[in-house]
């Protein structure tokens, strides 16, 4: 065979090998993605929402609330030997004393707020009012004909909180000034009694 025999099959096969990788090109190309006219572009890829971490609890707030319940006492009626009210026992010279027993239902509200720091140290103040109708009678044993009343209608108090607190747990000590009216009969007057708890 001669020189240029060779040269023809050789480049012949080298053709074709050209021949078919420019077809393969054509055919990548042509098969790259395309996007179709109703179906709109690809939203990009969104990463899932961060969760919050799950507080801590604290007791620091506000709070209002309501309350119902009853109430009883004992209130001791006592007077001097020369008041009309009391006839003395021993002829006039010792004062007498009775004892009225009371009780009756009571209703509020309170109002308060609380502040938590250093992490489990609490300070705090409440105010609370009550309408009450804690009443009672007894007659006087010593003089017939009379009876005796009284009768709180309201307690009100303002107190501040000092506390411990672990998680939803708190031990605290609590003072302040209360206050309240009681209303005593046969001669009607109105007092208001403060106690420091």
């Amino acid at each position: 065979m001669s020189y240029l025999g060779e040269l023809s099959r050789f480049t012949g096969v080298e053709m074709k090998k050209l021949l078919l990788a420019g077809m393969a090109g054509v055919a990548l190309s042509a098969g790259a993605p395309s996007n179709a006219a109703d179906l709109g572009t690809r939203q990009p890829y969104k990463a899932p929402p961060v969760l919050a971490p799950i507080p801590i609890f604290t007791w620091t707030g506000c709070y209002i609330g309501g309350h119902v319940g009853g109430g009883w006492g004992q209130k001791t009626f006592s007077d001097n030997p020369n008041s009309a009210d009391f006839a003395v026992a021993d002829g006039g010279t010792t004062p007498e004393s009775l004892k009225n027993d009371v009780s009756g239902f009571l209703g509020g509200g309170q109002v308060g707020c609380n502040y938590q720091f250093a992490p489990n140290w609490l300070v705090g103040v409440e105010g609370s009012f009550s309408g009450a109708d804690i009443k009672g009678d007894v007659v006087d044993p010593f003089n017939t004909g009379k009876t005796f009343h009284a009768k709180t209608d309201w307690l009100a108090s303002v107190t501040g909180r000092l506390g411990w607190t672990w998680d939803r747990w708190m031990i605290y000590g609590k003072g302040g000034v209360a206050g309240l009216t009681i209303v005593s009969a046969p001669t009607t007057s109105a007092t208001v009694s403060l106690f420091f708890p």
